[in-house]
């Protein structure tokens, strides 16, 4: 699962009325999917011919793509998720789904703040679920994008899946920029994968919280979340170390350890970690060494800027107001 909502985040989505082609259902690549959907699934052809020819290619949505969030500086992308208004709306949103939130990490382990920080990063605490349609979005990066056509055809097929059995016309939801759906931005395998129906009435990521929570914390546990473990760490690094070879690596806090990388973690020699370094302002640079919850959200977005931007959104949820007053009053940090 990857996340696809910054944009939208960041209140740069797209207008739906961007220029676009239509689909040629009769080229090869559309018919090989449409022969795979129905010997697989059994999906009427006539429908996914209907569909297909009713759908067309933005090439304003492939831009969006192209450039994304992630490309920024580490200074840059943290103030558009580590900012007083959005640790603000988190924090009453961790008051108003606390219920919701509670019942997540006493099943899963994963504390509410991490549940929060990502809901507030793909779609500011469900407020900004996407406005592009799903199915152009899909169909866009299937047949007019070949770089990521895989991935996005299997995707695809996940959507008309789920859309089939869960009664979704797929022509009316709407999804980020690149087909992510829901508060939590869920690709539609993912949705079909680690969806929780945590109030049994059928899983519901557009519209209960319930299932949001519990959804979020289902796939990072499957993705290897460690129950009561930190996410990161600061590390310090010796002056004549030259750090090239073990950056953005997964490698062991041994490892590292070997290498005189100092940091401070509550994790075995043998757990995989990964040295990252971030760039602040005037050419100078930290490290942060990524545990392995730090990698798992790597998962949900292979981007370590997320996954740092992500672990300092949370700590800032769960510092008191007032302790942050008081931590404000000191010179500020860049981080």
């Amino acid at each position: 699962m990857k996340s696809f909502a910054l944009l939208a985040a960041l209140g740069l989505g797209l207008a739906l009325s961007a220029p676009a082609r239509a689909v040629d259902i009769h080229q090869p690549d559309v018919q090989s999917f449409i022969d795979h959907m129905v010997e697989t699934y059994h999906y009427p052809r006539k429908n996914l011919d209907r569909l297909l020819a009713k759908t067309e290619i933005s090439d304003k949505l492939i831009d969006a793509l192209n450039h994304p969030a992630e490309a920024k500086p580490w200074y840059e992308y943290r103030a558009i998720f580590v900012r007083p208004a959005r640790i603000k709306a988190g924090r009453l949103f961790i008051e108003h789904q606390g219920k919701a939130l509670g019942a997540a990490q006493k099943a899963y382990g994963v504390p509410p703040e991490i549940i929060a920080a990502l809901v507030g990063m793909e779609s500011f605490y469900g407020e900004h679920e996407g406005s592009h349609s799903a199915l152009e979005a899909l169909v866009t990066f299937s047949f007019g994008y070949p770089r990521r056509a895989k991935f996005f055809r299997s995707e695809l097929a996940a959507y008309l899946i789920l859309c089939r059995d869960n009664g979704f016309d797929p022509t009316q939801l709407k999804s980020s920029y690149a087909g992510a759906l829901g508060a939590g931005q869920f690709m539609p395998s993912s949705y079909r994968h680690y969806a929780v129906d945590a109030d049994g009435n059928g899983s519901d990521l557009f519209g209960s919280w319930n299932d949001i929570a519990a959804s979020i914390a289902n796939y990072l546990v499957k993705h290897g979340w460690r129950r009561n473990q930190p996410v990161a760490a600061p590390a310090a690094l010796p002056e004549d170390l030259d750090p090239s070879t073990l950056l953005d690596r997964q490698l062991t806090a041994h490892t590292l350890h070997q290498h005189g990388v100092a940091f401070e973690a509550p994790v075995p020699a043998t757990a995989p970690v990964r040295l990252i370094r971030v760039e602040l302002p005037h050419e100078q640079y930290r490290y942060w060494v990524g545990l392995p919850n730090f990698l798992v959200l790597m998962t949900y977005n292979r981007s370590p800027l997320y996954a740092l931007a992500a672990t300092q959104l949370a700590a800032a949820l769960e510092t008191a107001p007032e302790a942050e007053s008081a931590a404000n009053a000191r010179p500020a940090d860049p981080r």
